[in-house]
């Protein structure tokens, strides 16, 4: 034992940038030096991209845990800038999500595989579709592959 506690898994998406901006890179190599400000975090992801994908604003609500008056929820970016810093920081976007969400993604992702397995779903398993599409709309797939094998007559 090292003496040190052990590390709590982050869950908020405040949480996950903060232990990516202070874990990801070795010490002393992070490209935004030893002052790691929203400002130079973007401008290292849009630098690592070399094109704008995220701004000081957006890096700040997110590493805040902003609330989203819209939604009166935390604050969560678009998809294209979840999946920019993602690639920024070498981690998959499911990093990202809470776990429920990633849970039920697996979960509807298994179902529909399943539904190809038994021949209900055609064309699509080839293609690796299942990788791309949201829970809701695997879930959704499922249901309308569920309703064609009850309708379908005994051959």
């Amino acid at each position: 034992m090292d003496g040190r506690e052990p590390e709590q898994e982050p869950q908020t998406l405040a949480e996950k940038m903060e232990y990516l901006i202070d874990n990801a890179f070795a010490p002393g190599e992070a490209p935004w030096g030893d002052r790691a400000s929203d400002r130079a975090v973007a401008a290292a992801i849009n630098g690592f991209h070399r094109r704008t994908v995220v701004s000081h604003a957006t890096m700040g609500k997110m590493r805040s845990g902003a609330i989203d008056g819209s939604t009166s929820g935390p604050y969560v970016p678009g998809q294209p800038i979840i999946n920019a810093v993602a690639e920024f920081f070498d981690v998959d976007p499911l990093f990202f999500k809470p776990q429920h969400e990633v849970v039920k993604r697996v979960f509807e992702s298994l179902n529909f595989l399943r539904a190809v397995h038994r021949g209900d779903v055609q064309g699509l398993a080839g293609r690796g579709v299942t990788s791309g599409l949201s829970a809701d709309l695997l879930a959704y797939l499922n249901d309308v592959a569920a309703e064609l094998s009850d309708d379908t007559p005994p051959s």
